[in-house]
């Protein structure tokens, strides 16, 4: 857990101490976690993690998808798209299938052994995410589903706004200053 200096308050007048915590806790900790999920599927699979991420949406569609519209579905950009399919490709785990709507983009279609690399990967996923929460009681998983729910309810809403330039009152302390 992160913890914030005694003279935080002094330092950063317009701070509060536990939303520095917080919010600083819950980076580490999604870090931790992405940061097992990418080891596990590295030595599992060769691969990253947007890699697998990537099959398991083409999977998961009833309809083939351009590579546009998988992008769009994991929230990257379309332009990383073209070497992560290339890798699947390479690994025999998509085909791309000329798009009889559009003749300037392709169709993914997921192979017999890309569907059998995303029946390992979920289940495998799943038992990660058991080892990695069971440590909490049942109620005290849905207390901080409601709590999360309520920290990304509002993320939600900033996302919405112009972004925040990033200003604010700071009071170096002494053990900063140059000496």
């Amino acid at each position: 857990m992160v913890r914030v200096d005694p003279d935080f308050t002094d330092e950063y007048p317009d701070g509060d101490p536990t939303c520095t915590e917080v919010h600083a806790s819950l980076v580490r900790v999604g870090d931790a976690l992405l940061s097992e999920l990418d080891r596990s599927k590295q030595a599992t699979f060769g691969v990253a993690q947007a890699v697998m991420t990537t099959l398991a949406v083409i999977d998961g569609s009833p309809d083939l998808l351009t590579p546009s519209e998988v992008a769009e579905r994991m929230i990257v950009p379309a332009a990383s798209m073209t070497s992560i399919v290339d890798t699947l490709e390479s690994h025999g785990w998509v085909r791309r299938l000329p798009n009889p709507a559009d003749r300037r983009s392709v169709l993914l279609e997921i192979t017999a052994d890309g569907r059998a690399a995303v029946d390992q990967l979920l289940p495998g996923i799943r038992a990660i995410e058991v080892d990695s929460i069971s440590v909490l009681t049942v109620a005290e998983r849905k207390a901080m589903l409601a709590m999360l729910e309520k920290i990304l309810g509002r993320a939600a809403e900033l996302s919405e706004r112009p972004p925040r330039i990033l200003e604010g009152r700071r009071n170096r302390p002494e053990r900063l200053r140059p000496t």
